[in-house]
């Protein structure tokens, strides 16, 4: 009976305490990486995803993007002796001479498959007239993106000062790439036959270094869909994946990588964690309207709720809308909604992921009518739970740790009093089969 006892507290104990559990982060092969959800940009894993570094060829995500927004695929190029001398003799290039006549379309594949740095040139001159005027387009797409460790030197990826990322930045940068279907036609590609021109009489084969979209390679992932690889002798390995499943699609970015097959192997396993540890979490426009117009009405706003839509994000197994909470954010032409984990579930949030949970899930732009009275002065952006009321007051200057105490104690305090009830019970239990062993003796 003792031993009854003891399984059923422990049984009570852990019910108290309950909740799902992310999958284990897997351990990973690159110094640094960042998955990310390729449609809303809500960040799922980092791992030193802020730090800078050389990040080799997947610089030329950037310039294939820069390419797709701002040139004309169908069009035709020459190859000039600037774009071709700049580049070093001894890296990947396919060895194309000044005045050879190309296609953008075939400069890509040979920039995305090959990886080719001349191709990279040529495309760099045939957008902005010259490979240093490209560059400052680089970086100054960069910033328009949102990015903030991140300085590109050239459209290639060769080692020099000045010429590095992070893998979050990597990823906002993907993930731009990623919203134009060219980008994925030339980056999913295992060969391209590269067609005779005014120079060479017959063209040749190039082939991808992406080994994972390789069917027959032992790290073949049927989920990638557009990919490049990059390596120097500082950056190492890198790599940037966009992976599509039922769950979902993800952008993966992987950097300081030593082993080369270990950036698929990482990029793998960081598809699978998003699949096996996070749900898929819609929240009607209806659950979020009263928050969202106090928190507008804070940052001194005025919406129209009716004309809110759905919110969809990613959240760990186990964990639902009751944990969110919503600030208002001013923009240069309005106001957006910062989705966010609330106070008191960060600790769990944590705990499930690895992430803070200090930064916005998702800023979903909010349908301003005008501009409300002068905002409330609070000293701070205004925090308003899921349902409604505001998060003010002496829980706001309660810290996590005190919170974690208070969640510790509370599930001792239900432990103990599940203990107390069931001692009783079985008592109670003793007593009455006792004097149904008397009234028998009778």
């Amino acid at each position: 009976m003792g031993k009854r006892i003891i399984a059923c507290l422990l049984t009570a104990i852990l019910l108290c305490s309950g909740g799902s559990a992310l999958a284990a982060a897997p351990t990973l092969n690159s110094g640094a990486a960042c998955l990310m959800d390729a449609a809303t940009g809500e960040v799922l894993y980092e791992k030193d995803a802020y730090k800078q570094m050389p990040m080799a060829s997947i610089t030329k995500v950037m310039t294939a993007l820069l390419v797709i927004e701002k040139g004309d695929l169908n069009a035709s190029t020459v190859a000039t002796a600037e774009a071709i001398n700049s580049v070093d003799l001894q890296s990947t290039r396919v060895g194309f001479v000044p005045d050879e006549q190309l296609t953008v379309d075939e400069l890509m594949y040979c920039m995305l498959v090959d990886s080719a740095n001349d191709a990279a040139n040529i495309l760099a001159a045939y957008v902005a007239g010259d490979v240093a005027s490209f560059v400052e387009m680089m970086n100054q797409r960069a910033a328009e993106l949102g990015c903030t460790n991140t300085h590109f030197a050239n459209p290639n990826g060769l080692d020099t000062d000045g010429h590095y990322t992070c893998a979050h930045d990597m990823a906002i940068i993907t993930r731009a790439a990623n919203q134009h279907p060219e980008f994925a036609k030339y980056s999913s590609a295992v060969s391209y036959q590269l067609p005779a021109d005014n120079v060479i009489g017959e063209g040749w084969q190039v082939w991808t270094k992406v080994n994972m979209i390789k069917q027959d390679d032992p790290t073949y992932d049927a989920r990638v869909y557009a990919a490049k690889t990059g390596w120097t002798t500082n950056a190492h390995n890198t790599f940037v994946a966009c992976g599509k499943s039922d769950c979902g699609d993800f952008i993966v970015t992987v950097l300081n990588c030593p082993v080369k097959n270990g950036i698929f192997l990482d990029t793998t396993a960081l598809f699978n964690y998003a699949e096996q540890g996070y749900s898929s979490v819609t929240v009607p426009a209806a659950d979020y309207a009263k928050a969202a117009k106090k928190a507008a009405k804070k940052a001194g706003y005025k919406i129209d709720p009716d004309a809110l839509e759905d919110i969809t994000l990613r959240l760990p197994k186990g964990m639902d809308a009751s944990a969110l909470t919503y600030t208002c954010e001013a923009t240069g032409d309005g106001a957006q909604l910062a989705v966010m984990i609330a106070d008191d579930s960060r600790a769990a949030y944590t705990a499930a992921t690895g992430l803070d949970g200090s930064q916005p899930l998702r800023r979903v732009t909010l349908p301003v009518q005008n501009a409300a009275q002068e905002p409330e002065d609070t000293g701070s952006a205004a925090l308003v739970t899921q349902d409604g009321g505001t998060a003010e007051g002496i829980t706001d200057r309660i810290p996590d740790a005190a919170w974690n105490i208070i969640m510790v104690v509370a599930v001792v305090i239900g432990a103990v009093v599940l203990m107390l009830v069931l001692l009783f019970l079985l008592g109670l239990y003793r007593r009455i089969r006792g004097r149904k062993h008397k009234n028998k003796t009778k």
